[in-house]
């Protein structure tokens, strides 16, 4: 079988220090068909601003340095990882239209000014609450912005959680999940599953919920992308195989991936 990575993270990105070139040698040597690059672009971020921001011209210039160099062994496509926030919509905005990308993944970091990875979002909060309003943000966002083509890790809010519940399940949020589901089918859009937010989070193996795949599938969903979130790069293609199988057994037939913003299905089994 042969992959395609959606979502990984160079020297561009912040709290990446691999490099490009170290990330396509590894692809490589998984056999992975192809891979993005999508670097971190979260403005107005409520600690260290300047921090996630990165030079998108530099990017490219190393980005076809290093697709030159294995362009017989592997396909690398140039993308962008974009943070949603309401009050940075516009800034995002303008700061990517002059570019083109292959892929626009867009992602939920920062939460009403404050960051969960450091654990004071959840704060005199209930894992309803606290999941239910993430939900409730990355459908807000989605339908202001729309200007993407996958939906990064719905459920990296419970990473970092605090909570015994660390999974977020269907049943417990069938509103919020509903109606961000339907617009994600209804407009083309790609759900992702993260296989970073599947391995070991501070002592929890979080689960992704079938049901929210099915549902997906029920509203018409049929693009479902495999991301890696790799920031170093024996990460590349992590769990791909498995997460390949739980997709099948929600009756998809295939996987995609972005390429000049336009929608490649395929099966790696016939990769």
């Amino acid at each position: 079988m042969r992959f395609f990575d959606n979502h990984t993270h160079s020297q561009f990105s912040p709290d990446s220090a691999t490099s490009m070139s170290e990330l396509a040698a590894q692809a490589i040597a998984v056999g992975a068909k192809g891979i993005s690059f999508t670097d971190h672009l979260d403005l107005e971020a409520p600690r260290n601003t300047d921090k996630f921001v990165f030079d998108v011209k530099k990017q490219q210039r190393e980005l076809e340095c290093v697709a030159e160099k294995y362009r017989d062994k592997l396909q690398i496509l140039r993308g962008i990882e974009v943070g949603l926030q309401p009050c940075a919509i516009k800034s995002t905005k303008e700061y990517t239209s002059p570019h083109d990308f292959d892929v626009v993944v867009a992602s939920i970091h920062f939460v009403d000014g404050l960051d969960p990875y450091y654990g004071d979002y959840y704060l005199e909060k209930d894992y309803k609450t606290a999941y239910g309003r993430v939900l409730e943000l990355i459908y807000e966002t989605a339908t202001e912005y729309k200007d993407f083509d996958i939906v990064g890790h719905f459920d990296y809010v419970a990473r970092y959680a605090p909570y015994k519940v660390r999974d977020i399940m269907y049943k417990d949020f069938p509103d919020e999940l509903d109606v961000l589901l339907k617009f994600l089918a209804e407009n083309g859009k790609a759900l992702e599953i993260n296989t970073k937010t599947y391995g070991d989070q501070r002592g929890h193996i979080q689960k992704l919920d079938v049901s929210v795949l099915k549902r997906f599938k029920e509203f018409g969903g049929e693009a479902i992308s495999l991301g890696s979130d790799s920031h170093d790069a024996h990460r590349v293609c992590d769990k791909f195989p498995y997460f390949w199988e739980v997709v099948k057994s929600c009756g998809f037939n295939n996987l995609v991936y972005f390429e000049n913003r336009r929608p490649v299905f395929y099966n790696p089994e016939r990769f």
